[in-house]
């Protein structure tokens, strides 16, 4: 396991180096790797995104979103404040390897638009005053998961509600402890990840949000975030069914796959210049 941590780990540094040398083209690189982190991510809760959708969402000077357009539009941006959430909070702490119930909740009331921002910029596209038995609702959705849903995503066992405080408590307690500190920020990354969604607390995107803590953590690292590619949808939520050091290796093989995409990227950029020059 240490091999291959240490592999990962000079390929990040690869792709790290990639970066700092070819400047003017790493922002092309790092808005495309953005735009199919949040499309991937969504569509292993089964939702995809089309390139329209995409563009017109993390691109609105670049492209004019047409009105029916603009639910999805929000809810791309939503998920986008969340990567800009996580990236602030890996620079700001990257001393500590705890996550907190507080970055858990911003997360997911993120996700779920349930900011001010978020709030006003749905009321300016809708042009109405949402409803009492609405706002209730969105209350409820904020709130941790109070039933056992009979039809989901995710088929592996899950908390029951009564549960799921003292079960978050344990795993935020357990992310500050001395045994957590000691683990390869990967370990960390697919432990954190694993448990909570044992946990499953939220009844709209626990998968979401249970990945971006697990990106926070590689962020903190000086790691990219990790895709997990669509197209290993199935073995994804096997994994959940299984122990953790299976899901540390599906893991593993997500983040190996992102950076030897990119590494080739930038090593076709540079036979381009050579030929060029």
């Amino acid at each position: 396991m240490k091999e291959r941590y240490q592999e990962i780990d000079e390929k990040n540094e690869t792709l790290r180096d990639y970066l700092g040398i070819f400047k003017d083209k790493s922002r092309d690189f790092l808005e495309k790797f953005e735009m199919s982190w949040i499309y991937h991510d969504a569509a292993l809760e089964g939702v995809v995104y089309t390139q329209q959708e995409l563009l017109a969402a993390l691109f609105p000077g670049k492209i004019a979103a047409e009105a029916s357009l603009m639910p999805v539009v929000l809810e791309v941006r939503n998920h986008k404040a969340v990567c800009d959430y996580i990236r602030e909070e890996a620079s700001t702490s990257k001393k500590t390897a705890q996550i907190t119930l507080t970055q858990i909740k911003r997360m997911h009331d993120l996700l779920i638009g349930n900011t001010p921002e978020a709030m006003a910029a749905r009321a300016a596209t809708e042009r109405r005053e949402r409803t009492e038995k609405e706002l209730s609702k969105e209350r409820e959705r904020a709130g941790f998961r109070k039933d056992m849903p009979l039809h989901r995503t995710y088929f592996h066992d899950i908390a029951q509600p009564a549960k799921i405080q003292p079960a978050l408590d344990k795993l935020v307690d357990y992310t500050a402890s001395a045994e957590f500190r000691e683990f390869h920020p990967i370990k960390q990354a697919a432990t954190v990840q694993h448990m909570f969604l044992q946990i499953f607390p939220f009844t709209e995107h626990s998968g979401k949000v249970g990945r971006m803590c697990t990106n926070l953590i590689m962020l903190r690292n000086n790691y990219m975030p990790v895709i997990i590619h669509s197209i290993d949808r199935q073995k994804y939520y096997e994994a959940f069914r299984g122990n953790v050091a299976g899901f540390r290796t599906l893991l593993m093989d997500a983040i190996e796959n992102s950076l030897d995409n990119g590494i080739k990227y930038f090593k076709d950029l540079n036979r381009r210049y050579k030929a060029i020059n």
